[in-house]
């Protein structure tokens, strides 16, 4: 008599057996560094797939870090803000508002990161970054994209309130 054992594993347990050897990393912030970046994608994919799962809103910030730190800059605006959409009272609501904005400026897509700078300029208003954030929005909407004429305009006003 032969017995057959059949393990059912859900599409979560499938998806979790991949990222979970890296969940050490995800976990400490300061060896998030240590992840391939080729999990990014394997983190924001299950973190979009299994929204509820204690980890996803985690697993799916530690995916816009690994991108923009591997250059992917489309990926990494496009995840923070799902990351805003799907947690806008998470942990790193704020930051992920920055990123969206600076990444999508990056890539030239200018209404996007003045939408994404204006929300973030008004989610901290007091704090520096939240007026650079005002200020860059500012600086887009006048059309000064370029570092340069940007550099330009902050001068002149320097020179504007001085005097």
């Amino acid at each position: 008599m032969s017995v057959l054992i059949i393990a059912c594993q859900t599409e979560m347990d499938k998806k979790l057996a991949i990222i979970q050897p890296y969940m050490p990393q995800v976990q400490d912030s300061m060896k998030v560094n240590r992840i391939p970046d080729s999990m990014a994608v394997h983190f924001q994919q299950f973190a979009a797939q299994f929204p509820q799962y204690k980890a996803s809103e985690k697993l799916l910030y530690v995916s816009t870090l690994i991108a923009e730190r591997s250059g992917r800059y489309f990926e990494c605006g496009k995840w923070c803000e799902m990351y805003v959409a799907h947690y806008p009272k998470g942990q790193y609501v704020f930051p992920a508002m920055v990123a969206a904005a600076h990444n999508y400026e990056k890539i030239g897509q200018f209404d996007k990161a003045i939408k994404f700078y204006d929300l973030a300029a008004l989610k901290d208003s007091n704090s520096t970054l939240g007026k650079q954030c005002a200020q860059t929005s500012a600086m887009l909407k006048k059309g000064l994209i370029t570092p340069e004429q940007q550099l330009e305009y902050i001068l002149q006003n320097q020179k504007d309130t001085a005097q």
